[in-house]
């Protein structure tokens, strides 16, 4: 076994492999069943890291509670627009995580069938 460079994408794979793990570039032929678990692996990882962003969406979105319960001494009197702008952005990137996410997986689950 050899370890040669794609010759799309220059990433260093082996020689054994008739499709590149990064960029999908074919190498010689390649059969029905090996296309088909190359995109299905693609999506499991595009999953974990849209999962993953989800997951630091909703960590704005407490750190911005938790902003705004320490930035006020009682209900009244709130101090700047820090936590509200922090809290947006983090409802804004949940939700558009949350649509890539649910496409993704819906494509996981044509591809399956």
């Amino acid at each position: 076994m050899a370890i040669i460079s794609c010759p799309k994408c220059k990433k260093l794979i082996s020689s054994h492999t008739s499709i590149c793990p990064y960029c999908g570039f074919q190498r010689g032929e390649v059969s029905e069943a090996q296309l088909k678990e190359f995109q299905r692996r693609k999506l499991r990882d595009r999953i974990y890291h849209l999962k993953m962003s989800s997951y630091a969406a909703l960590a704005m979105l407490i750190a911005a509670f938790g902003w705004l319960l320490v930035a006020t001494e009682n209900l009244q009197h709130l101090s700047g627009t820090g936590p509200f702008i922090l809290f947006a952005v983090g409802c804004l990137c949940y939700l558009v995580t949350r649509f890539y996410l649910y496409r993704a997986t819906s494509a996981l689950k044509k591809l399956k069938v």
